[in-house]
């Protein structure tokens, strides 16, 4: 799914404004791979204001008010079964549909698009074809950018094994499958609050 059209990028200028800094500097955050950004056609650097947010938490500077309102988080469905991941996007709407939601169908896919959108939480599958969910979490505790990131893995597969497995490869929590979509809203609605994401339902 592609990122919200709603969602706010800053320049280089606006993210040193906020920061405190200069642009060079900010330029040498991108450059170093500890800030994400695009390149517009023309050749600007642009910084989404998820990512903003996310660096600025990361190195414990104030979020403006302003900037907490184009915030939004990311979230990265990973699981081969396309019924699976539209299950668990509908809910994570539900709960708040402001969460950009992104969804792989492998480990690869899911390795290239969790390195580039750098999301607050990962939902994983651990049997996926190729690149195993097992090795997808030692990716991401291996990456510093990642280190904000939580994961819950899920399985149907011997889930108590796959439990330990999972946790023992970076998963913060563990969720078994088959599950309907009430226990599925529980279970991510404190996952996300864990993850200090503040979300619009009410419940």
């Amino acid at each position: 799914m592609s990122k919200r059209s709603d969602s706010k990028a800053f320049g280089t200028t606006e993210v040193a404004r906020v920061c405190h800094v200069t642009p060079p500097t900010v330029g040498r955050w991108i450059e170093d791979g500890k800030l994400p950004s695009f390149t517009t056609g023309g050749g600007h650097r642009r910084v989404w204001a998820s990512d903003l947010v996310a660096f600025l938490r990361e190195h414990n500077i104030p979020v403006p008010a302003a900037l907490e309102s184009w915030a939004h988080a990311k979230v990265v469905i990973v699981d081969d079964e396309p019924a699976v991941r539209r299950l668990i996007a509908r809910v994570i709407s539900d709960l708040d549909s402001a969460i950009e939601v992104h969804e792989a169908a492998d480990g690869f896919e899911a390795g290239h698009k969790i390195a580039s959108l750098v999301p607050r939480v990962v939902v994983l599958d651990i049997r996926l074809p190729g690149i195993d969910g097992y090795k997808v979490c030692e990716m991401i505790r291996s990456n510093d950018r990642l280190k904000q990131t939580l994961i819950l893995a899920v399985s149907g597969h011997d889930p108590e094994e796959s439990h330990k497995r999972a946790l023992e490869a970076g998963a913060d929590d563990f969720f078994a499958k088959p599950f309907d979509a009430v226990q599925l809203r529980e279970k991510l609605r404190h996952f996300f609050r864990r993850a200090g994401v503040e979300l619009a339902e009410s419940t």
